[in-house]
C-alpha cells in the first residue's frame, strides 16, 4: 500500500504518516519502482498502535521505547511499562496538586507584592528538598524572618520525618503564630485544624505536636478535641502538652494521663503532668487520681510493672493524700514495688 492508501485505510492523514516516519517509529516496508514509499498489513498495525499511544499522551520517545520493548503490533503495551508510566503520572498529578496547593494558598493570603510572592515560593521549593540538611536550614531561615508564613511551614511539617527539621519547622510555626492575628486565616492553627480529622496517625501526631509548640491561649481548643482521638499516642501527646498548659483543660486531660502512666507510655512526662495539675487546681483533683491509681492496682490482672510505675507516679502528688495508697504499696509482693513505694514514702516527708 502507498502512503495515500495507508492514510485512507487507518484515518491517519499522510502529513501525519510521514511525522511518524522521519524518526523511524513507522518505516515503510519498502519503495516502488516510482519511488513512493510501500507499506504492508504489519506496517498499518505498528501505525494504529502508534496513534493509540500518542492519544494516551506518550510522547514519540516514549512511543518507540514500548515498541522497542513489545515489537508485537497487537499489543498495546507491556504490563511492566504500563504499570511504570502509571507510577510516574501519578507522581505527576501528586507535582500539580501541589502545585495547586500552593497557589491556593498565595490566593488565599491576599494581595501581596511579587518579592513577597516570589520569597513564598522559594521557601515551598526548599522545604520539599529531598536532602533533610537543605529542609533544617530552610525551616531556620523562615523561623528568622520577620513574618514566617505559617501555611506552608505547617504544610511542610506535616509531612517531615527528620528530627532536627521537624523541631525547627515547629519552631518557625511557632514564630508564624506569634506574629498573626489570633483568628488571622493565615495563622498556625487555622492551618492545622483540618489536619486533626486526617486519616493518617502519624500526620495527626505531628499536627498535636505543633499544637504544643503554639500559644496554649490558640491551641488549647484543638488540643482538647485531639483528646478524643481513636489512636492512643495522639490522644496522649496532647494530654501532655494541656497537663503542661494546666487550668481547667489541664483537668480534663486528666483521664488519658492516668493512662499514660498505667500503660508506660510516656509515664514520667505523664506522673510530672499530673503532679502541676495537682497543685494547681482544686484538692478533689489530686484525690481522684489517686482513686484512679488505686483502682488500678486493686484490679485483679494488675501487674507489678504498672503498680511500680503508680508508686513512682505518687512522688508527684501531695503526700496527704498518697500516703495510704503508698503505705499500701510499700507491702506489694513485688519487691521492686514495695521498694519504689518506701523510697517515695520517705522522700516526701
Amino acid at each position: 500500500m502507498r502512503i495515500s492508501e495507508v492514510a485512507s485505510g487507518s484515518g491517519v492523514r499522510a502529513r501525519m504518516r510521514r511525522y511518524y516516519d522521519r524518526p523511524g517509529v513507522v518505516r515503510p516496508w519498502g519503495r516502488t519502482t516510482s519511488g513512493y514509499r510501500e507499506y504492508a498489513e504489519q506496517d498499518v498495525w505498528r501505525l494504529l498502535r502508534v496513534e493509540g499511544l500518542r492519544s494516551l499522551g506518550l510522547s514519540l520517545q516514549e512511543v518507540q521505547r514500548v515498541i522497542d520493548a513489545s515489537p508485537d503490533a497487537h499489543e498495546l503495551m507491556p504490563p511492566a511499562l504500563l504499570g511504570e508510566l502509571v507510577a510516574r503520572t501519578r507522581e505527576q498529578m501528586q507535582q500539580h496538586r501541589e502545585l495547586l496547593d500552593r497557589l491556593e494558598q498565595l490566593a488565599a493570603a491576599g494581595p501581596v507584592d511579587w518579592a513577597e510572592a516570589l520569597d513564598t515560593v522559594q521557601l515551598l521549593k526548599r522545604l520539599g528538598s529531598g536532602r533533610p540538611e537543605a529542609r533544617y536550614r530552610a525551616a531556620l531561615d523562615a523561623a528568622s524572618g520577620s513574618a514566617p508564613p505559617a501555611a506552608p511551614i505547617a504544610e511542610a511539617l506535616l509531612g517531615e520525618d527528620e528530627t532536627n527539621a521537624a523541631g525547627a519547622l515547629r519552631w518557625a510555626l511557632a514564630r508564624a503564630d506569634a506574629g498573626s492575628d489570633a483568628d488571622g486565616p493565615a495563622g498556625a492553627v487555622a492551618a492545622l485544624d483540618p489536619v486533626l480529622t486526617h486519616p493518617d496517625p502519624a500526620v495527626r501526631e505531628r499536627a498535636v505536636r505543633a499544637l504544643a509548640s503554639l500559644d496554649p491561649a490558640r491551641s488549647e481548643a484543638l488540643l482538647l478535641r485531639a483528646l478524643e482521638d481513636p489512636v492512643r499516642s495522639v490522644r496522649g501527646l496532647a494530654a501532655l502538652a494541656l497537663g503542661r498548659h494546666g487550668g481547667a483543660a489541664g483537668i480534663r486531660a486528666v483521664p488519658v494521663l492516668i493512662a499514660l502512666v498505667i500503660d508506660g507510655s510516656r509515664d514520667v512526662d505523664a506522673a510530672e503532668a499530673l503532679g502541676r495539675i495537682a497543685v494547681s487546681a482544686d484538692p478533689g483533683v489530686a484525690e481522684r487520681i489517686v482513686r484512679a491509681f488505686a483502682a488500678r492496682v486493686d484490679a485483679f490482672d494488675s501487674a507489678p510493672e504498672e503498680r511500680a510505675r503508680i508508686a513512682q507516679a505518687l512522688a508527684e502528688l501531695p503526700l496527704a493524700v498518697t500516703e495510704p495508697l503508698l503505705e499500701r504499696l510499700a507491702a506489694d509482693p513485688d519487691r521492686s514495688t514495695a521498694r519504689i513505694a518506701a523510697y517515695v514514702r520517705g522522700l516526701a516527708r
